[in-house]
């Protein structure tokens, strides 16, 4: 009986101490490896440590304080929707309908050049987190933001990759049809959700690679004498607090 009972313990203790990992995780070094993530430094609205496949001239506003380009999260009292510690900026993308303004990326290399003992001899876990969201939650907006995370080995090729995509019928203005955005005219309280993916980090793997991207995929043009309005023909995404980590499983 009392083999039972500590076998019983035994595996009672395992279970705990795997979801503990799982919940609370020792970092392998820096619990988030990505430099910048929250857009808190910048040089003439480009975050700095951050590069991108389009000009710079195509994006007016990649960064912005919180409460100030749309006038979003900080009316009154009110603090809806900010993520954790949100600092004072979040990162901006803006995609439309015109051509030269329909795809906008960010993307950062991460050094993992310290992890590579322990993934010789453990099982690494990745894990991926950003705070999204959208400026316009219409689920009939056609635009969408994905977020691909690369395995890369020495040479830079890609062995593995995690991915999560994102559609503006995910997320809701937080204070919609409410007595004060009534009297705003407007509403502005934008929802940004916690999104995570992990993944076991391949051996091989040498770096990492981020890469944030935004599209409008679909041309809407409707008649002349139809109203084409800017939530049907444009959207702008939100990221703040990007990170990435690792942890022996």
């Amino acid at each position: 009986m009392h083999n039972v009972l500590f076998l019983i313990l035994i595996g009672i203790s395992i279970t705990c101490l795997g979801q503990y990992q799982k919940d609370n995780p020792i970092w392998i070094g820096k619990s988030n490896r990505i430099t910048n993530p929250g857009a808190e430094s910048n040089g003439e609205g480009m975050p700095l440590q951050w590069k991108s496949d389009y000009t710079v001239g195509a994006e007016s506003n990649w960064v912005s304080p919180y409460g100030v380009t749309s006038h979003e999260w900080n009316h009154g009292d009110k603090k809806l929707g900010l993520p954790t510690n949100p600092g004072n900026n979040y990162f901006r993308l803006t995609v439309n309908k015109y051509e030269e303004t329909r795809k906008i990326n960010l993307f950062q290399l991460v050094n993992i050049d310290d992890i590579q003992s322990a993934l010789a001899s453990d099982t690494v876990i990745a894990v991926f987190q950003a705070w999204i969201g959208v400026n316009y939650p219409n689920s009939n907006n056609c635009s969408f933001t994905e977020i691909k995370v690369f395995f890369n080995n020495v040479e830079g090729k890609e062995i593995d990759s995690m991915y999560l995509k994102k559609t503006p019928g995910e997320f809701k203005d937080l204070d919609a049809g409410t007595l004060e955005a009534e009297e705003r005219g407007f509403n502005v309280m934008h929802e940004l959700l916690l999104s995570e993916i992990s993944k076991e980090v391949p051996k091989g793997t040498k770096q990492m690679l981020v890469k944030i991207q935004c599209e409008f995929p679909c041309a809407k043009f409707k008649e002349e004498n139809q109203e084409e309005t800017e939530s049907e023909l444009s959207n702008i995404f939100f990221f703040d607090n990007i990170s990435l980590g690792f942890y022996k499983k």
